[in-house]
């Protein structure tokens, strides 16, 4: 087992776990937001709440840390930890925000696909945090968050594509800046995913076992 999620240490695992559920959460707003643009003004709503709800969870984390270090584990990792998932989250908004600022009136289905490999990826993300805390499953965290890596490069295959054809096909220039640039945000989150699933799989390297 994991020598920091001891019993004085668990709840840093809770809040961990929640943090994670609420990146999840907001991911699926992501999806439902491009899959029905008819009110985008709701699902932005929604995932801003989500956010000052993981924000909320950053700072009790924070709160807690230094009562409930365990050492030899370096607190700056931790906090890095949380901060990874907080990035995934804060990204999400920025998304939603623009696809409505932007006043995107269509997504396409490689739009819709990146936003699905991140809940896939954000998914996996939660099953290997929640991992970390059975004796027996640390290896089935390392093995979680190479499936992240494999979502990602999947979500590089799917916007490379994605931005071939916007170039190739679409006629009008607004329409263009607008998908390109929702396109990065999306592709984005997939990455900030593996940077997650790189620190859970730094950790169990170095302190599993």
């Amino acid at each position: 087992m994991l020598r920091w999620l001891r019993p004085r240490g668990a709840h840093l695992f809770e809040l961990l776990d929640r943090h994670a559920g609420l990146c999840g959460e907001a991911l699926r707003a992501m999806v439902r937001l491009l899959g029905d643009l008819s009110d985008p003004d709701r699902r932005v709503r929604e995932i801003e709440a989500l956010e000052k709800r993981a924000d909320a969870v950053v700072d009790e984390f924070g709160a807690a840390l230094r009562p409930a270090w365990m050492p030899p584990f370096p607190a700056p990792l931790l906090l890095a930890l949380v901060n990874d998932l907080d990035d995934i989250i804060d990204l999400v908004e920025d998304a939603a925000q623009s696809v409505h600022l932007y006043n995107l009136t269509r997504a396409t289905p490689e739009a819709i696909r990146l936003a699905e490999l991140a809940v896939a990826s954000g998914d996996k993300l939660q099953q290997a945090l929640r991992c970390l805390a059975q004796p027996e499953a640390t290896r089935s965290a390392a093995a979680l968050c190479r499936e992240v890596d494999e979502a990602e490069a999947q979500a590089d295959h799917v916007m490379r594509a994605a931005m071939a054809k916007l170039f190739r096909d679409e006629q009008d220039a607004r329409e263009l800046v607008k998908l390109k640039a929702v396109y990065e945000l999306l592709e984005g989150l997939t990455d900030r995913c593996k940077d997650a699933a790189h620190r859970i799989e730094s950790l169990v390297l170095k302190y599993g076992g």
